[in-house]
């Protein structure tokens, strides 16, 4: 065999120039459509190089509308002003921390850890001397009330600003305890002297979140402490996402691989998916590997629309598998009772793949017994739906004409069968058939 077999599979490209450009953690030097959104977050944060506390920000928006590049494209700039000497001019000291509350950070002991861990692996590029009290390495086994005395004395010590960017705040478990908590931490920092003048430092939040409504759930002692700016960030159109596209493909695809036409087209399908720029970056990369892998310097119009299946099975799989157990119960007894003609068929003239909302929540309840779980109230199971509506595994409607009384109902996003397969693995269902009938 070849010893330049990895040589080999490396310049056997025939569409991709630089693949990294298609991934949606790369953040471009350019944000189409985005410049007044980035004025409002710089204008918030430009408090920081006057030495003062930024108010906290929350971005509201669709999945794929911007709002984690655009926060990440300000954080970049201002340490760029802040580690040049003439352009900070004060001296002060500001650093942020991002972290996915999705990918792990969902307590508030993870996050509270992952701020200081940070700080520690990342000292030199926020000041050219080490940190005050942020080098020890026996943070590992501290509680959440130590680690919070830690983050106030290396934030007062060193008159820090800290901004801390909270990406789908909504998905932390102990949101409220957290809030509160990186909050009040400014009302217990002390001035200090540093050089020939004294300095208080500061903690700032910005939360990033798709749902406008998480902030209701929080109690008012937490919402009094977060006065702060609110943008919404509204769906990329198809002409939008054109542009956005052109520019990747400029810098990620060979001249010539990738026609203007299916460029249109992968925004036509992103702009019906909400105007996710994320879900059309998916598409034209996977686009791309397909023509690569069948060899071809061109990608075609089938390419794209074998893309658009592929992706769309993948999101339902990862949506799926991200859920909480609870609402994979609940969307494997819809998946279920679908697939056998559902309970309450005789009662109605609806279509088959409708049901009623109390068969499912009998379906759930039977499916919980089988796995040896309590069931959840039916205010949890109305809450659980809602969260299913929203990510668009199902649609709930309320019954009208021909329905005796008036209850909620519910249809399935995507194949019952796929749908059901996927959970089952997921869950790791290993029980008969039988046993939920």
């Amino acid at each position: 065999m070849s010893s330049r077999i990895f040589e080999d599979e490396l310049t056997a490209s025939t569409v991709f120039k630089d693949m990294n450009v298609l991934s949606p953690h790369y953040v471009p030097k350019e944000l189409p459509y985005r410049k007044n959104e980035i004025k409002q977050v710089t204008k918030v944060m430009s408090s920081v190089l006057l030495d003062v506390k930024p108010l906290n920000i929350f971005l509201y928006g669709k999945t794929g509308t911007g709002k984690t590049s655009v926060v990440k494209t300000v954080l970049r700039e201002l340490e760029l002003v802040v580690s040049d000497p003439l352009r900070n001019k004060s001296g002060m000291l500001s650093y942020g921390v991002y972290m996915n509350c999705r990918l792990g950070y969902n307590s508030k002991y993870q996050i509270l850890l992952k701020i200081l861990e940070d700080h520690q692996l990342n000292t030199d590029k926020i000041s050219e001397k080490p940190l005050k009290g942020v080098r020890n390495n026996t943070l590992g086994g501290r509680s959440p009330t130590e680690l919070y005395a830690k983050l106030q004395k290396v934030v007062q010590a060193n008159a820090l600003h800290l901004i801390i960017v909270l990406d789908e705040i909504d998905m932390v478990r102990d949101l409220n305890d957290l809030l509160y908590t990186l909050t009040r931490v400014n009302d217990q920092i002390e001035p200090v002297k540093i050089g020939e003048r004294n300095r208080r430092g500061s903690v700032s939040i910005i939360g990033i979140s798709n749902k406008h409504s998480f902030k209701n759930a929080l109690d008012p002692r937490t919402k009094s402490t977060l006065l702060g700016e609110e943008i919404v960030f509204k769906p990329y159109n198809a002409n939008q996402l054109k542009t956005i596209l052109a520019n990747r493909v400029r810098e990620g695809f060979k001249k010539g691989s990738i026609s203007a036409s299916n460029i249109g087209l992968i925004a036509a399908f992103a702009a019906q998916t909400n105007g996710d720029a994320r879900y059309a970056l998916r598409l034209l990369q996977k686009a791309g590997e397909i023509a690569q892998s069948n060899k071809r310097k061109r990608v075609k119009k089938e390419d794209v629309q074998t893309a658009k299946s592929k992706i769309e099975e993948d999101i339902i799989h990862e949506l799926i598998t991200t859920l909480p157990e609870h609402q994979q119960i609940v969307l494997y007894a819809i998946s279920d009772l679908v697939l056998r003609g559902g309970q309450y068929r005789r009662l109605s003239d609806l279509p088959g793949d409708i049901l009623f909302s109390g068969e499912v929540y009998e379906g759930y309840e039977k499916v919980c017994k089988s796995l040896s779980r309590n069931p959840r109230t039916m205010r949890w199971f109305g809450e659980y739906l809602k969260e299913l509506e929203m990510l668009g595994l199902v649609t709930l409607s309320l019954s009208g004409s021909g329905v005796r009384g008036t209850t909620t109902l519910i249809r399935l996003g995507a194949s019952a069968e796929e749908i059901k397969k996927m959970v089952s693995i997921s869950l790791g269902l290993l029980f008969s058939e039988k046993s939920i009938k």
